[in-house]
């Protein structure tokens, strides 16, 4: 009978590609939500490591140098640690896009008069906005379709060749990257918003001038169902322009990511 061997060296790539491969698990999007229990995604993280070792075993290798670190074990957990900083630093990059959509939620939501009327998201289980939680769920539904999920799996695979195991260092152009990436976050949130926001500020602007000119007519009785019929027939009609611009923002976060594990590597 042959006995299959597992010497030591693919013995921990073998851990360290489950914890990068976690990492980026619990912290992108869709495969992220806290709906999916943890045993779920820490059963798809090991079945992704398995594929990956059996498929890409030459790239997942370690050299002499971290083969000798490994053995010691405050090396092996600086090496852990390493895999799930980066994991954890992708996975979120990938996140700030929805996070974006979110906040733009949050500012329709608190324009049209519903700051106070807050649901739980069961992706986050943060408290947000009824519009917030549409906006999210409409964006996820076309990341779906679009293939977002493919994405994440294949650039699981290609960040190993990108940057192999425990070898990926902090430099001055990926903290420069990584605040462009924070930032973008409030300009897609804008490119969201605006639309609706801009129909709701010309609406405080004619309410103020009926005010002036109308004295007798109470104009906060008529403010508040106006705003809010406005601003649903708004997200209405934006959100064929909601889906453009959903392209552009998930091309964003594909280029976010893809220069991120540049700058890792």
């Amino acid at each position: 009978m042959d006995i299959i061997t597992i010497t030591d060296s693919q013995f921990i790539s073998f851990f360290l590609v489950f914890f990068r491969i976690s990492a980026i698990l619990f912290t992108a999007p869709l495969f992220g939500s806290k709906n999916i229990p943890r045993r779920i995604k820490i059963s798809l993280a090991l079945a992704i490591t398995i594929v990956m070792i059996t498929s890409l075993n030459q790239q997942m290798k370690l050299d002499g140098a971290l083969l000798i670190q490994s053995q010691n074990v405050i090396g092996l957990l600086i090496m852990i640690f390493r895999e799930v900083l980066f994991g954890i630093a992708v996975g979120y990059t990938a996140q700030l896009t929805f996070m974006g959509i979110q906040m733009a939620g949050q500012l329709i939501g608190q324009e049209m008069g519903f700051g106070m009327m807050r649901i739980m998201d069961p992706t986050t289980r943060a408290n947000v906005t009824i519009v917030a939680q549409f906006k999210v769920t409409v964006a996820m539904l076309i990341f779906l379709i679009i293939g977002g999920h493919h994405y994440i799996l294949m650039g699981l695979a290609k960040s190993f060749s990108a940057v192999p195991l425990a070898q990926w260092g902090v430099s001055e152009p990926l903290v420069e990257h990584l605040s462009a990436v924070f930032s973008s976050i409030f300009s897609t949130a804008l490119k969201i918003a605006i639309p609706v926001m801009a129909t709701l500020f010309l609406t405080k602007i004619a309410l103020a001038i009926i005010a002036r000119t109308m004295p007798q007519m109470n104009v906060f009785f008529v403010a508040m169902p106006l705003k809010i019929g406005l601003g649903f027939i708004m997200l209405m009609v934006s959100l064929n322009i909601f889906q453009l611009l959903f392209d552009i923002v998930y091309h964003d976060m594909i280029q976010f990511t893809s220069d991120l594990v540049v700058k890792l590597s």
